[in-house]
């Protein structure tokens, strides 16, 4: 071949003197190199060419590029793609069309699934049922009209048809009146004027069967003496000291010995201003007499007595009137409105409380809702924050979610006095909420809300520019953003000052 080149190379440099024979002959012997070696190169290239295709199937997932020409978008092989790590931000933007899957079909509809398309549907006691969150209770919150409201009202009523039953005890708006008569529950409305009065001291419900005597006994005394020192306190504006909350539990057991059946803060008082003996004639132990008793309970019992007299007089101090608790009701509320401009309604808020959850300790049935609404107003004071502490953590015993409705997570940063120990008790409260629903909040909400919950930068700036209805889910370790949904019937029923817009058929 190369005596073949050179001998072309010697004739092509005299092609002036060849012949025209010559000449014919030396193109032909020139086309024929040429073919020559565009044969060569096409079998160079076939050969690479079968080598990658041979090293492309011995492959068992995908290139980053997928497959080439006609089978771009199909392969006969199972996709399995290396592992990849990057934040949201840009898993966002490398696969946008990843949706979530929601949390499957048991439970209340809610509404619909913005990030996914679907129907939400929402049921914290079949979640935790599941193992997908830890405890059953919710936190809401988000600036006023935006629906946190209509989202309860929605929960519970419709929970109603899946026997979840609901509880509000202190309506401090009338807001739940109709909701409440419109699913067949209880309302009672307190307050001056009105023939319907709570004893906060008394058991709404007979003992249930599955309660001994003695354990029932046990149970309301520490439910009665919880109450009264954290209202005592409050009332106080200060901790009570150790006397005074012997004072105070003996001034309950003396009431509680001579009425057997329903004490009351009237009849509190009064011991704590006329101490007697025993029944065997003796003075508390710790005490000297009589006088020492009474000494270290006057200051307790001008406290209470400001819920026995004046505007409060008849509302919480004497027996019940009025209000047959049928623990059986789909829901019962307490409508407090009439009271909403007395100073102390974070303490009626308190008291009521207190009487509807003792119908609830039984743990008889696992479905039950506990609505805090304007739930900022009770924790807004550490001997309140801390009795609301204690239910929650009681929640999953009692089969109770509790939902706490509130404005901002500036609220609980700022409970109680303020200080660490408030802060670190409110902290706590959403620490025992794997639930938490955030609809639009102001720009130092938002700050909050990020360093409680833990917020990534897109979360948290999302919660400024959420619609009217809209709300960002954190259900244990998932996110969700939901477009709460309402029927007409149901519009008519929930429209409040809170109301939403979007008054789509669920």
């Amino acid at each position: 071949m190369g005596d073949t080149r050179s001998k072309r190379h010697v004739l092509r440099s005299r092609f002036g003197e060849l012949s025209k024979q010559e000449r014919r002959e030396l193109r032909k012997a020139e086309r024929h190199l040429f073919v020559e070696a565009h044969k060569r190169e096409a079998a160079e290239r076939a050969r690479v060419a079968e080598q990658e295709k041979a090293a492309w199937r011995s492959r068992d997932f995908l290139p980053d590029a997928g497959e080439n020409g006609p089978a771009a978008l199909r392969t006969p092989r199972s996709f399995i793609a290396p592992s990849h790590r990057a934040d949201s931000g840009i898993l966002g933007l490398s696969y946008p069309f990843l949706a979530d899957p929601g949390l499957g079909t048991k439970g209340t509809l809610v509404g619909r699934n913005l990030l996914g398309g679907s129907a939400f549907v929402y049921s914290p006691f079949d979640l935790y049922k599941a193992g997908i969150i830890s405890d059953p209770n919710i936190i809401i919150s988000g600036k006023v009209g935006e629906g946190k409201s209509t989202l309860v009202k929605v929960l519970s009523s419709r929970g109603a048809a899946f026997k979840c039953r609901s509880y509000v005890p202190a309506d401090v708006k009338g807001e739940w009146t109709g909701p409440c008569r419109a699913i067949g529950g209880s309302a009672f409305e307190i307050g001056p004027g009105m023939l319907a009065r709570i004893n906060p001291l008394a058991n709404p419900i007979a003992r249930p069967p599955s309660i001994s005597e003695a354990e029932w006994v046990i149970t309301s005394r520490n439910r009665r003496t919880m109450l009264l020192e954290s209202i005592t306190e409050r009332l106080l504006n200060r901790d009570l000291w150790a006397m005074e909350h012997s004072a105070l539990a003996y001034a309950l057991v003396q009431v509680e010995r001579r009425e057997r059946e329903e004490p009351t803060l009237g009849q509190v008082v009064h011991e704590l201003f006329n101490p007697q003996t025993d029944a065997d004639g003796r003075v508390p132990e710790g005490f000297s007499s009589l006088a020492e008793v009474s000494a270290q309970s006057r200051e307790v019992g001008h406290a209470l007595s400001r819920l026995t007299t004046g505007a409060l007089s008849g509302v919480l101090d004497r027996r019940s009137e009025g209000v047959q608790f049928d623990p059986s009701a789909p829901m019962v509320s307490v409508d407090v409105e009439r009271l909403r401009g007395n100073a102390l309604l974070d303490v009626v808020m308190t008291c009521t409380s207190s009487w509807m959850e003792s119908a609830l300790m039984d743990g008889t049935d696992s479905r039950r809702y506990m609505i805090y609404d304007e739930g900022w107003r009770v924790f807004a004071r550490p001997p309140l924050l801390r009795r609301m502490q204690e239910h929650w953590k009681v929640a999953r015993n009692w089969g109770i979610s509790n939902v706490l409705v509130m404005h901002g997570f500036g609220d609980l940063q700022t409970a109680g006095d303020g200080g660490e120990a408030s802060r670190a008790m409110a902290a706590n409260l959403v620490n025992d909420s794997s639930t938490v629903i955030s609809f639009r909040q102001s720009g130092k909400a938002v700050d909050s809300a990020k360093e409680m919950l833990d917020l990534t930068d897109t979360a948290s700036s999302l919660l400024t520019r959420l619609r009217r209805g809209q709300s960002l889910w954190r259900i244990g370790q998932r996110m969700s953003l939901v477009q709460v949904t309402r029927t007409q019937r149901e519009a008519a029923l929930f429209d409040t000052d809170e109301a939403m817009v979007s008054d789509g058929a669920a």
